[in-house]
């Protein structure tokens, strides 16, 4: 039997990403390696400090439940009341979808861990969208605030990466307006004849304002983690340069959001990371950092799905 033609489409722009997605990565890993090689032919061993690797993780975990957070008081602004607990917890372990190619195991995931403990599988699929796109208009506005990064030289283009962020973010800020994000979403549910304008959460200017005053705490501790993955390297960076290296944090992690060609923003973070770096560091040290903080994240995510799981949360009860 043929296949209809969105079919065939949807399977070249599948096969498309992925092939860009692999081209980046693999540029990236060639960078890498000549990073490693230029450190060796300049005498310098690397060496990672364990201690720091795990004060990293700890950091790290501090910024997720902070953002967690973020996405507990949205989800509390809909139709049905759900534990703390329960929504920090599936914030926590739907990290781990993101390495699946697609951004909707995410979502997935978290609708499923909140669903049995009282919310509404679409209101949790519309906080879950929310709670990202708030982060990472937060995430944009901040670096573009510390003026983190040097210019970014696209051939005949030079652009500062400051302005980078302060565009994302400024136009994600818009998408995420309590005024703006309702008719979004009402959109996004006309597809599903059961979803009704109750299921999207109640949102104001006073939510969107405590959501980005916690994002920004939550950007400085994923910030201040980079710090600690560097000093296990050996590189020690005085406390006024830490606001920048929050930036380029901040910066690379939402471009790897904005730019979706490979999972967890995989290649284009690191790129645009080391990249930022690089007039904090030397450029070896800069790229060994990028990736060490990626791997760092990785395993706190692990240990954090894991003890997560083993802590079930109470029901709330109903509204």
């Amino acid at each position: 039997m043929a296949r209809p033609p969105w079919y065939r489409d949807a399977r070249l722009k599948r096969a498309v990403k992925l092939t860009v997605g692999a081209v980046v990565v693999a540029a990236v890993g060639r960078q890498a390696a000549r990073a490693w090689s230029q450190l060796g032919a300049e005498g310098r061993s690397v060496r990672v400090d364990g201690g720091w690797i795990a004060a990293s993780m700890a950091v790290y975990l501090g910024g997720l439940l902070a953002l967690g957070l973020v996405y507990s008081r949205v989800l509390d602004r809909g139709p049905n009341r759900v534990g703390r607990w329960a929504a920090i917890r599936a914030y926590l372990v739907s990290h781990l979808g993101k390495y699946v190619p697609g951004k909707a195991l995410v979502v997935v995931m978290r609708v499923g861990l909140v669903t049995p403990f009282g919310a509404r599988p679409a209101t949790a699929a519309f906080a879950a969208l929310y709670e990202t796109l708030l982060m990472m208009a937060a995430g944009g506005l901040l670096s573009a605030a510390v003026g983190a990064g040097p210019t970014f030289d696209l051939g005949p283009w030079h652009i500062p990466a400051a302005l980078v962020g302060l565009g994302v973010g400024s136009a994600l800020l818009v998408v995420v307006w309590p005024s703006v994000f309702p008719r979004l979403a009402s959109l996004a549910r006309l597809p599903f004849p059961g979803v009704g304008p109750d299921a999207i959460p109640r949102l104001s200017g006073r939510l969107l304002a405590e959501g980005l005053a916690t994002s920004f705490v939550g950007w400085g501790l994923l910030g201040l983690s980079q710090v600690a993955v560097l000093r296990s390297i050996g590189v020690a960076l005085s406390p006024s340069t830490w606001p920048a290296v929050v930036g380029a944090v901040a910066l690379a992690t939402v471009a790897g959001f904005v730019v979706p060609i490979a999972p967890g923003g995989l290649g284009v973070r690191e790129w645009v990371l080391w990249t930022t770096l690089g007039a904090l560091a030397p450029g070896g040290l800069a790229v060994v950092g990028a990736i060490l903080l990626r791997l760092s994240w990785l395993g706190a995510e692990i240990l954090a799905a894991a003890v997560a799981m083993l802590i079930r949360p109470a029901v709330a009860p109903p509204c």
